[in-house]
């Protein structure tokens, strides 16, 4: 048994544990670079290796970090992250760190520093820190490394972007208690059926049996007659409920009709044309 199965460690953690510690590395990386160029500048400092190497291997490093901490995380880019081409770049790149902080050691051992000693310091502290982070870079790289041998694939970077914690057929704002029942299924239906509600007018016990203006007769009424059915009707003797839009060609009773206009059928009819029913004495007096 490995060290890393010992420690039992999450590998869905990986992926953000990698990325943090190279966002260390660039932001322990950029003071340093400054710090140089502060270095470079001051009275009586002299510019040679021992203080340059530390200054370019803050450029050098940057390939490193966009493809120990990019690569892996995009799925187009992902087979270009070699577990085992990280583990060899993460060592490699801890070792410079180390030569770079013995360098920036042997500079301040020199004398050469002129008045900006305390700053060559804070550098070779610095580097000491930078080489602590790519120590602890390349134990997760080896780690990854060891989980992509037994699963052949890598820890953690293929469920990147995915809730981990939340059911997708379930409510995300649940105020059920946090359990196995922690989030309420989402009800995909609207009419509750099998549950009777508050304002449902058959569960309340009759209370609305009786007919009142908020709940519609048990019967039908008869339907009311047409108002404009007896201003028409005064001086007929049709029956009550007879059609007051009735055929105007095919009708024989002496009653004025409300004119409609004839249907596409009457168009083919083969008899005469007929006038509607009206009395025409009035149009000769």
């Amino acid at each position: 048994m490995t060290l890393f199965e010992k420690l039992d460690v999450n590998p869905d953690t990986v992926p953000n544990t990698k990325l943090g510690l190279h966002i260390f590395q660039v932001v322990l990386g950029l003071v340093i670079f400054i710090l140089e160029i502060v270095l470079f500048r001051a009275d009586g400092s002299v510019i040679n290796g021992n203080n340059g190497w530390p200054f370019g291997l803050c450029f050098l490093s940057i390939p490193a970090w966009i493809y120990l901490a990019m690569a892996p995380r995009f799925e187009r880019t992902r087979k270009a992250a070699q577990p085992h081409a990280m583990v060899v770049i993460d060592t490699v790149f801890a070792i410079f760190w180390l030569s770079a902080f013995a360098s920036q050691a042997a500079y301040n051992t020199a004398n050469s520093c002129g008045t900006a000693c305390s700053v060559s310091k804070a550098i070779v502290g610095i580097a000491f820190f930078e080489l602590l982070a790519w120590v602890a870079s390349t134990a997760v790289s080896v780690y990854t490394l060891r989980y992509y041998q037994r699963t052949d694939s890598l820890p953690g970077y293929d469920r990147l972007g995915q809730s981990q914690n939340i059911d997708p057929d379930k409510a995300a704002f649940s105020m059920a208690p946090h359990d196995e029942e922690a989030y309420a299924p989402v009800q995909m239906d609207d009419h509750h059926d099998d549950h009777e509600g508050p304002y449902d007018p058959d569960s309340l016990g009759g209370r609305f049996d009786s007919d009142t203006s908020y709940r519609p007769h048990s019967t039908s009424p008869a339907p009311l007659e047409n108002p404009f059915d007896n201003a028409y009707r005064s001086h007929s003797h049709s029956p009550a409920h007879s059609d007051p839009y009735g055929d105007p060609y095919g009708s024989t009773t002496s009653r004025p009709h409300i004119y409609a206009p004839p249907a596409a059928e009457d168009y083919d009819d083969d008899r005469p044309v007929q006038f509607p029913s009206a009395n025409y004495d009035r149009t000769l007096r």
